[in-house]
């Protein structure tokens, strides 16, 4: 086979259909929804694509949200990748691998510490520096069997939103980012994401309820769609609710959205997705294994810079650490690094030699940036290692207010 010619670029804007066409692709997107999404609005901006290009011809499709999300809540610039991909063709040739390495320089010249994506298989993002930074929870109950354990009356009501009306969307993403401004991997919401959610609702034919209190002021919301199931010859309820956005600002907001999910008597199934890990609803519950709540693998990060990714977050208290970091794909974090921060402020830089306190792959130090592991639970799992005391110290250090949830799909 004769040499080819092997570019990683970015993408023209003449090269978006073919670019949009390879995640189709792979991931065996619909004719309808390859006719809806478009003419959908894009909540990316053109110089987001990224692909790798054989004899002009693309192969290899990655493209990022360029969004903040919260590290324990402080902004931070951690990107959301989505859409990569490559056709089957072009497959066990290195191309990934070499996109891979390009894009964590990409990363690093915007300034952006860390990235993160939904995997399709976590084997294939492992080989890259990939570690686990959340987990998604889901439920699927019969509402009449999820009462609360305590009786409750509130003075606020539930009611429907019109989601073509601006005042109702205002109201609804005001909600939003009150609720995720204190929470950890939880994204800012810009204009542009926000009206590629709205146009989801719409098409799909989601309804959106609002919780007010006494005062008018909206403490929650919720995003859901009943499907009728037409059971045959079979009494009672038979339609199914799938709710795809839950927020409640306190308990009593939980509890009335909780009740008003109950108030749809024809509903025999209902299904919950992206729960946030440490929801407290199970314990408000009487019967709380009714919700049948089950867990799996959310958001991989990626480390891109370990200065910048350390330094971007608060600490829960003072103190100080050496990291030995392991990384073949990024030779940049490759190293020793001091870690010493006051809580508020980190400065991390590169240690002058001897042992470091704490010895782990660059995977790992994903799972302790979020929070979503702590260093105790990664040395069980063997991968890191380290002083008995150091440990412990990492684990009070890295602890988060909240479990890291990633509400949005991408």
């Amino acid at each position: 086979m004769p040499d080819r010619r092997i570019e990683v670029r970015l993408a023209t804007e003449a090269e978006f259909p073919a670019f949009d066409a390879v995640p189709h692709y792979v991931f065996a997107s619909s004719l309808e929804d390859r006719r809806a999404y478009a003419s959908a609005p894009s909540p990316l901006p053109a110089e987001c694509r990224l692909g790798v290009f054989v004899d002009g011809k693309l192969s290899t499709t990655y493209e990022w949200h360029p969004w903040q999300v919260r590290l324990d809540g402080r902004l931070a610039s951690v990107p959301g990748i989505t859409a990569v991909g490559t056709y089957p063709q072009y497959r066990r040739r290195g191309h990934l691998r070499r996109l891979m390495g390009r894009a964590l320089e990409v990363h690093r010249e915007r300034g952006e510490p860390a990235v993160m994506l939904w995997a399709s298989m976590g084997a294939i993002y492992q080989r890259f520096g990939y570690g686990r930074a959340s987990e998604w929870v889901s439920y699927e109950f019969d509402p009449r069997f999820v009462a609360l354990r305590e009786p409750f009356a509130w003075d606020g009501e539930v009611r429907l939103a019109d989601p073509a009306s601006e005042a109702d969307r205002a109201l609804v993403e005001g909600a939003y980012a009150e609720w995720a401004a204190p929470r950890n991997l939880a994204p800012v919401r810009d204009a542009a994401r926000w009206a590629h959610l709205w146009w989801e609702v719409q098409r799909q034919g989601f309804h959106v309820a609002v919780a007010e209190d006494a005062a008018g002021r909206v403490r929650g919301s919720i995003a859901y769609k009943t499907k009728e199931g037409h059971v045959p010859d079979e009494p009672g309820p038979d339609q199914t609710m799938d709710v795809t956005s839950f927020v409640a600002l306190d308990l009593d907001a939980r509890r009335a959205l909780w009740q008003y999910v109950r108030a749809h008597d024809l509903v025999l199934r209902a299904r919950f997705g992206r729960v946030e890990p440490d929801d407290p609803l199970p314990d408000l519950l009487l019967e709380p294994r009714e919700l049948r709540r089950r867990t799996g693998d959310a958001m991989w990060l990626r480390v891109v810079d370990v200065p910048r990714a350390l330094e971007a977050r608060p600490y829960r208290e003072a103190g100080a650490l050496t990291l030995r970091v392991h990384d073949t794909l990024a030779p940049w974090n490759d190293g020793v690094w001091r870690f010493e921060t006051d809580g508020e402020q980190t400065r991390v830089t590169p240690a002058a030699g001897g042992a470091a306190a704490l010895d782990l792959p660059v995977n790992a130090l994903a799972s302790l940036l979020t929070g979503f592991r702590t260093a105790t639970r990664i040395e069980r799992a063997g991968m890191l290692t380290g002083d008995p005391a150091a440990v412990r110290r990492a684990d009070a250090l890295f602890a988060t207010a909240y479990a890291p949830h990633m509400p949005d799909g991408f």
